[in-house]
């Protein structure tokens, strides 16, 4: 008998068109990895609008923070041959790096993980617009100290909260590079690029014909209201097909946490190395300890291992990592190693339903049903117990993200049924929350349109008083009883 195909390349495609025209994408390519082989690879709708420049698989994607998986291999790599230790301290590594707060705790491999106490902003100076200093206007890459002069506050005491750091990794790729005494570029291409075959890809963040063109959606209101606090115009560029309007070039702060550009061909045989242990570039035990858990408050949701997010995704456990960039690039690299595949999509635009996108692509490559909610009520003492505010924990650069996304939030009971309300962002008016585990009374998601519905974990104390709950994204929130529902 034959053996079946890895994936249905009918359903992939189907799949493709229908999110092309709902959710007005300029265009995509996406690419299957089966063990060594691209078994599908395709591209949909336009590189380039205006142009009408096909997508292409061949064609080139700036990846964002897929780099950071390189850069922690080739930091391992260095463990493996003795140059560099987990446990080494930051300020060793680095002593003309003026690190403020709790730096003096600050480790390896707290940076790998995003547990530093690193938040987006490198210090109290810059929290008003974070995003800003992810962002330069030209390609320099000046000494650490010069890019630093004020140095980087770690805000909480390492090893203590999660929060994306994207400087941390700033500071990574500056270890590694010392460690070499090569540039972070070259770095790449001796212990990357050049065993897995990669020709096409680099890490030198530069404009070029071989690039797909970055485009932008209208910003929302919220958005709109964010600029306004910040001082800031609005994006004033004018739609090119009614919905998508060319993105401005920014350059990435930082080649080591986001800068590589590559291709979907290329891009598969890095995924094929990480379906292999890592061949190639490091030994296959430490590949093994890269994406068991490192960070893992809570086992049934969203956790990281060192550089790689690890989850379960429509019963099957994966790891990977997403990247974006500013002015109209998205990226994504999921690999399921249970069937021995992984998934690349590079996405030509910069939106917020992309994840959305990359869950019902990821339904289509391993062919399953959607994911279904028990159908179970709310247990009584959860509907009693849960409605209250919840607030971030103490820290005002590594509360950042999940400040912006949703702030503060609340739980009301209304009728039988609990609504989880947040600050600001996609739940702002209010989402019912449902059963997510029937055999797991604390353990939520919320009833919206997503394929994968987001999920909360209620953490009770000792008592079994509910005293906190964690997000999907690894957020922490704190019950806090001084304040009253605004709703």
């Amino acid at each position: 008998m034959p053996s079946l195909p890895p994936v249905d390349a009918a359903r992939i495609s189907e799949t493709a068109g229908r999110l092309l025209e709902e959710f007005h994408l300029p265009g995509f390519s996406i690419g299957v990895v089966s063990g060594d082989d691209l078994v599908y690879a395709e591209g949909f709708g336009w590189a380039d609008i205006a142009a009408r420049r096909p997508q292409d698989p061949a064609l080139h994607q700036r990846i964002g923070s897929i780099t950071k998986t390189m850069i922690c291999l080739c930091t391992m790599a260095l463990i493996d041959e003795g140059r560099l230790s987990l446990d080494a301290r930051v300020a060793d590594l680095l002593p003309d790096l003026k690190l403020n707060g709790h730096g003096d705790a600050l480790q390896l491999r707290h940076l790998l993980t995003h547990t530093g106490g690193i938040g987006e902003a490198p210090t109290m100076a810059d929290v008003a617009d974070p995003i800003r200093v992810l962002w330069a206007d030209s390609n320099d890459t000046p000494p650490l100290p010069e890019k630093y002069p004020d140095g980087i506050t770690i805000d909480v005491e390492p090893g203590t909260k999660w929060h994306y750091a994207n400087h941390g990794w700033m500071l990574v790729g500056e270890i590694v590079a010392r460690a070499e005494n090569a540039p972070i570029e070259e770095v790449l291409e001796r212990r990357i690029f050049e065993p897995l075959g990669m020709s096409a890809t680099d890490n030198y963040d530069l404009p070029g014909d071989r690039l797909t063109t970055g485009y932008i959606h209208a910003p929302a209101h919220e958005d709109l209201d964010q600029m306004e606090l910040l001082g800031k115009e609005p994006f004033s560029g004018e739609p090119v097909d009614d919905h998508n309007i060319k993105g401005d070039w920014v350059y990435v702060n930082g080649r080591a946490a986001g800068a590589v550009q590559s291709n979907i061909p290329d891009m598969a045989r890095y995924a094929a190395a990480l379906l292999d242990g890592g061949r190639g570039i490091v030994r296959s035990e430490t590949f093994a300890e890269m994406i068991s858990p490192q960070w893992r408050p809570d086992e049934r949701l969203l956790n990281i291992g060192y550089s790689f997010f690890r989850s379960n995704r429509f019963g099957e456990s994966t790891f990977g990592h997403g990247g974006g960039i500013a002015g109209g690039w998205n990226t994504n690299l999921t690999v399921i190693p249970g069937r021995n595949l992984a998934m690349l999509v590079h996405l030509n635009a910069s939106l917020d339903t992309s994840g959305e996108v990359y869950s019902r692509l990821l339904q289509a490559v391993l062919n399953a049903p959607p994911p279904v909610t028990p159908g179970v009520p709310l247990a009584p003492s959860v509907l009693a117990d849960a409605p209250g505010v919840y607030s971030l924990p103490p820290g005002a650069l590594t509360n950042s993200r999940p400040l912006r996304s949703h702030g503060r939030l609340q739980i009301t009971e209304e009728a039988g049924e609990l609504i989880l309300r947040s600050r600001r962002g996609a739940w702002r008016n209010g989402v019912r929350l449902l059963p997510a585990d029937p055999g797991d009374p604390y353990f939520l998601c919320l009833d919206t349109a997503a394929i994968e519905k987001p999920r909360i974990a209620l953490v009770t104390d000792s008592g079994g008083r509910v005293m906190g709950m964690r997000l999907d994204r690894l957020a922490w929130m704190e019950r806090d009883d001084s304040l009253s529902p605004w709703c």
